[in-house]
């Protein structure tokens, strides 16, 4: 006769992980953008593919935690209400020298880079829709040093100018 199988539901946050410290040494990413679903399913496929990716719902959001995290990467929206992603990497570039950034948007002009142009800070973006091993290979390239795809920009743009917008 066979025994039943005992089992209890408990709740994934109480499962014990087999190795903390893999996660220590994991890149942190943030993923910003003002639609939670957004940003949630590309923290979840950034966190397959070996990044610790939290999804942030606001700029504001990003900077707070970025004091406690210290985020290796920044992957943010353009269009955001209040402040804008574009403005969110420019302050990432002075408060977070280190941490490198990619914007994305469905709907970005070059008008909307205005404020990095007028700073002289050239900010790399991919337009929506975005595979997302296009997304991780840029990560991993960006985080390793290796070669970044020059054609990334807005509407391939390498350096968006005035006169274009």
């Amino acid at each position: 006769m066979k025994k039943p199988i005992r089992s209890q539901v408990i709740p994934f946050s109480e499962v014990p992980r087999t190795d903390d410290r893999a996660d220590r040494d994991r890149p942190i990413v943030f993923v910003v953008d003002d639609e939670p679903l957004v940003a949630e399913t590309l923290a979840l496929i950034l966190s397959g593919a070996g990044f610790t990716a939290k999804p942030v719902n606001s700029a504001y959001e990003a900077l707070e935690l970025a004091y406690i995290f210290r985020p290796a990467f920044l992957l943010t929206d353009v269009h955001m209400p209040g402040m804008s992603g574009v403005e969110l990497a420019l302050m990432f570039r002075t408060g977070f020298p280190d941490c490198k950034v990619l914007l994305f948007s469905g709907k970005a002009t070059p008008k909307d880079m205005e404020p990095a142009i007028a700073a002289g800070v050239e900010l790399p973006m991919l337009s929506k829709p975005i595979h997302p091993t296009e997304i991780i290979d840029y990560i991993s390239k960006s985080l390793s040093g290796g070669a970044i795809d020059p054609l990334i920009g807005v509407y391939g743009l390498t350096r968006p100018t005035l006169e274009s917008a």
